[in-house]
């Protein structure tokens, strides 16, 4: 491979330049419009050698490998007819290499600095990216039998909700600590601003310029990266909470306590309790909830850990479906009374379903989910049933919504 600025006579000035763009942590490739590279940096040709090794291309032209790598972007940089200027900005490519089954993910951003001299900056994201679409996707595969396990199963859903919530930020925040000191790169792009003029005499202006709006660029990805742990943390402390209170849930259907827990249970504090441990997820969808619960309502005689599970297992829902690109995304709950019940009404803005869905909806086994275990709303009739009570579920039709109504006796 080409070596950066191999073989020249330096000062000590071009020395620091080469030695930084040399040992940076994301592959750096400057090429001219035809594709030829220039320069490349280590970690440039430790990223791209895989490829041209496993498809047999040259290490002279980056156009042919870009084809493998991020379909569509040589001819983003073909077409650029500026004399300067940002051809792409952080995005995300995937591909396989020959012989493996594994996707590698790269972020790439593409600047042209003048004619002749465009840099191709590219990293490698694989194991942080698969790592938290691991976790995200993270469902219970199968059904415990029967019983106690059947009820067990579903709580451990809802705890496993909340710890694939606390998971997902806990890898973003050991993900960028690790990679990341808060103070080099700033104080390296601070540097190189100070001393652009030197570096001009040597490099040229435009080069100067292009490697100090690269740092400042890096750094300031660096501090927005920073700014996210922080909201992550807050959105930990909001499900560290409730964590005891779920794995209370938890314990009690595990060590198999079957029997019901009957007492004065008020339904305005489950609800409560069930938006405060699913706060997080529906501010990061940005799904409007609004609450027309009366203070004065009154008690139920029931089981409070089964009757938050049902509630719990309702907002989770309908909170997954609705499309995060939905024009309207709304839940609103409502509880009155009437006679000797109580009753509590849940609305969204989700997918719907039509009538072929509606019919099956309470039945074992049947979900919708690509990952659902089928046993979520059969245990919420079971246990609403179990304290002498109704359930029913409609929906209008496909993409308008979902109407839930529970009555329990007070």
């Amino acid at each position: 491979m080409i070596k950066l600025l191999e073989d020249q006579q330096l000062s000590p000035n071009e020395h620091k330049l080469v030695a930084i763009l040399m040992y940076a942590p994301i592959g750096i490739a400057e090429i001219d419009e035809s594709g030829k590279i220039t320069h490349l940096n280590l970690m440039g040709e430790t990223l791209l050698q895989p490829l041209m090794t496993g498809y047999q291309l040259s290490n002279e032209n980056i156009f042919p490998i870009l084809e493998y790598m991020a379909p569509g972007l040589a001819d983003k940089i073909k077409n650029f007819k500026e004399d300067a200027g940002t051809i792409i900005m952080n995005e995300l490519y995937s591909f396989s290499l020959p012989g493996q089954d594994l996707e590698k993910y790269f972020n790439v951003f593409v600047n042209k600095i003048f004619p002749g001299c465009i840099f191709v900056n590219f990293a490698d994201i694989t194991e942080s990216y698969l790592g938290e679409k691991a976790i995200t996707q993270f469902e219970m595969e199968r059904a415990i039998e029967q019983g106690k396990y059947e009820i067990a199963s579903g709580v451990l859903h809802d705890i496993g909700n909340a710890v694939v919530g606390f998971g997902s930020y806990l890898t973003r925040i050991k993900r960028v600590f690790d990679q990341n000191n808060p103070g080099i790169l700033q104080n390296l792009a601070t540097f190189f601003s100070d001393q652009q003029k030197d570096f001009a005499t040597v490099i040229g202006e435009a080069k100067a310029k292009a490697v100090v709006d690269m740092l400042n660029g890096i750094a300031q990805t660096q501090k927005s990266n920073r700014e996210e742990i922080s909201k992550s943390i807050t959105e930990q402390l909001n499900i560290i909470t409730h964590i005891q209170e779920i794995l209370n849930i938890q314990r009690q259907y595990v060590s198999g306590e079957e029997a019901v827990e009957l007492g004065s249970v008020n339904l305005r504090s489950i609800i409560n309790d069930c938006m405060a441990m699913l706060f997080a997820s529906f501010d990061k969808r940005g799904i409007a909830v609004s609450l027309n619960i009366p203070q004065d309502l009154p008690m139920l005689k029931g089981d409070r850990t089964k009757l938050m599970q049902v509630v719990l297992n309702l907002l989770k829902n309908s909170l997954e479906a609705i499309e995060v690109t939905a024009p309207e995304k709304r839940i609103s709950i409502q509880v009155y009374s009437k006679a000797h019940l109580l009753v509590l009404q849940l609305q969204d803005s989700g997918s719907g379903f039509d009538q072929s869905v509606a019919s099956q909806l309470f039945k074992r086994g049947f979900t919708t989910k690509n990952s659902g275990t089928g046993i979520g709303l059969y245990n919420c009739k079971a246990i609403i049933e179990s304290h002498g009570g109704t359930i029913e579920i409609t929906s209008e039709g496909p993409g308008k919504g979902a109407f839930t109504v529970i009555s329990l006796p007070a």
